[in-house]
């Protein structure tokens, strides 16, 4: 039966040469598990980078969280104060300088203040506009015609008492006094906030002072009251706000009237000036003369005068400050006045002494008149002739014996009146018989 070759052929060339049919490769099942090894150390190294990646990832995310965490810490300064704001509420307790810690944000926020630092705000609304031509310039170097009027839209001022006008401009120095008020109100850690507060205050009180002042009162004689009366009235409306802002200082400057009148102002605030310093003059010109005239009691002498005059005649209380002026007078009384007095005193014991002297005498020689009349008048005369020689105010001259011819000369000596003069006021200045009146008559039963 003849070989089919065919069939032989088909079946033989699934087989590598040499093999058979039926037979089973041992190199088939290496070459596989070569080619799948390669495959799992790949497989395992990526693994491995993949989790080693995932740990650094791990601390990086931790890092960051612990960062994130700590985000909210902040360092207030020596002259702040901070406050925690947590969800948007306000946290009562406030932190001083040092170290704030807080929540992250969104959960908290820390809000910091210059508590112990001054701001300064300038108020320029209430005065002029300076022009291009003006600017840099000092204020009396500026001036303007009397036809250039005031331009309502630029130009600002206040209207005082007299019905004027006056051009300021305020520095206004505050400062937060609480800061939990601050940020109640002003819901920010901007102090500048506090200048929508102070701006139209300062301008409003501005114009209240204006108004009760004349021009040259606001801006020249009580310009530190001005000022003073500002602070005080601010601080109180601040405090009625419960604003937590406190103003320290407000200055005044540039105070001017309308530059348009300002020659007419300055040459009536000199006027002013000098009837004020005229009154100071005559004031202490007053003092001085009533000084003189009754010493420091003057003050009380003239409100006894005064009280004694307002009184009613006879009345208990006028009678009363009567007495209390004799014993002002008498004891207390200086000066010229208490001079005067004092001499007068003195001239009444010399007249009275003088009056009772003339009355002993009188009496003694009245017996001797009525036994001889002549020879007591003879007396006399001699006694008065020799007063009158030996008065050093006198002039004596002696006519030579036997001269035929005797002439005086007019005026006397001037060396002689000079030393006369001398001698005459020496003795009236040492001799308080100087006081007796000058026509002094001796006492008589007639005048007793």
């Amino acid at each position: 039966m003849p070989h089919d070759h065919t069939h032989d052929h088909d079946h033989d060339h699934d087989h590598p040469p040499g093999q058979s049919a039926g037979t089973i490769d041992p190199h088939a099942h290496r070459d596989r598990a070569e080619t799948e090894e390669p495959f799992d150390a790949a497989n395992q190294s990526l693994a491995d980078a993949l989790r080693s990646s995932f740990s650094i990832l791990k601390v990086i995310m931790l890092v960051l969280v612990g960062l994130y965490l700590i985000s909210n810490v902040r360092s207030v300064g020596g002259h702040e104060e901070a406050l925690v704001l947590r969800l948007g509420k306000l946290q009562p307790k406030v932190r001083d300088a040092g170290l704030v810690k807080a929540l992250p944000i969104p959960i908290d926020e820390i809000v910091r203040l210059p508590t112990r630092k001054s701001n300064e705000m300038l108020v320029e609304s209430q005065s002029f506009q300076r022009r291009e031509d003006e600017i840099g310039k000092a204020l009396s170097f500026i001036s303007r015609g009397e036809h250039q009027g005031l331009n309502p839209s630029e130009d600002g001022a206040l209207l005082t008492a007299d019905s004027g006008l006056v051009h300021a401009k305020w520095k206004v120095t505050y400062k937060i006094a609480n800061v939990v008020d601050f940020v109640t109100h002003f819901a920010g850690d901007r102090v500048e906030a506090a200048e929508t507060l102070l701006r139209p205050l300062v301008e409003t009180t501005a114009i209240r002072l204006a108004t009760q002042r004349t021009a040259g009162e606001f801006i020249r004689t009580r310009l530190a009251e001005v000022q003073e009366e500002m602070k005080v009235l601010i601080n109180a409306r601040l405090a009625e706000l419960s604003s937590g802002v406190n103003v320290t200082l407000v200055e005044m400057f540039e105070p001017t009237p309308p530059l348009q009148i300002r020659n007419v102002f300055d040459e009536t605030q000199r006027a002013e000036n000098a009837k004020q310093r005229r009154i100071q003059d005559a004031e202490q010109q007053r003092i001085r003369i009533l000084s003189e005239a009754a010493g420091g009691s003057h003050v009380k002498l003239i409100g006894l005068l005064d009280s004694i005059d307002g009184a009613v005649v006879g009345s208990p209380q006028r009678r009363e400050w009567e007495a209390d002026l004799n014993r002002v007078l008498e004891n207390e009384i200086e000066g010229m006045a208490g001079k005067w007095i004092r001499d007068a005193g003195a001239y009444h014991s010399v007249v009275v002494g003088q009056m009772q002297s003339d009355l002993e005498e009188y009496r003694a020689l009245l017996p001797e008149f009525e036994r001889n009349r002549d020879l007591l008048f003879g007396r006399l005369w001699q006694k008065t002739r020799e007063a009158i020689f030996d008065n050093p105010g006198v002039v004596k001259i002696y006519r030579p014996s036997g001269a035929k011819e005797f002439r005086l000369v007019i005026p006397l000596d001037p060396e002689q009146t000079r030393q006369q003069e001398e001698e005459r006021i020496q003795k009236k200045d040492s001799d308080v018989s100087r006081l007796r009146p000058p026509t002094y008559h001796p006492a008589s039963p007639e005048n007793e």
